[in-house]
């Protein structure tokens, strides 16, 4: 009776978090190292930004739709950054978690708009040591 006991009760609430405990870990290392990878890369290209408007007074941000941030501040532009990044971020996060094609590739859309902060924070910063 003990036994049988056991059993159930091990089957109904020990049993599942052992299951759980053999899941892959969506957020691991690999997701933190691309997630600081891209926040890293906006706050480059953002600072640059303000570091090139800072010195020169006739140039504006090359971005048609960052242009209103821009101008409204550094407040409103890492929030809207910040939104954009989280967005990108939750998206990689469910590309990973689920079972389609595209866990594979849940890293790809995070570092592809890190390498584009990093070439237009690097190109903002080439621009400023001209002045």
């Amino acid at each position: 009776m003990r036994t049988t006991t056991f059993v159930v009760l091990f089957c109904l609430f020990l049993a599942p978090g052992v299951a759980r405990a053999q899941e892959e870990e969506v957020a691991d290392k690999k997701f933190w190292a691309v997630s600081t990878f891209l926040i890293g890369s906006t706050i480059y290209d953002i600072e640059s930004t303000y570091f090139v408007l800072g010195k020169c007074k006739t140039c504006e941000e090359g971005n048609p739709i960052m242009r209103p941030f821009v101008k409204a501040g550094k407040p409103a532009l890492y929030a809207a950054q910040g939104s954009i990044d989280a967005g990108v971020l939750y998206m990689s996060y469910k590309m990973k978690k689920g079972d389609t094609r595209f866990k594979k590739v849940w890293w790809l859309l995070p570092v592809a708009m890190a390498a584009g902060h990093m070439v237009a924070g690097t190109y903002n910063m080439r621009f400023a040591i001209r002045f």
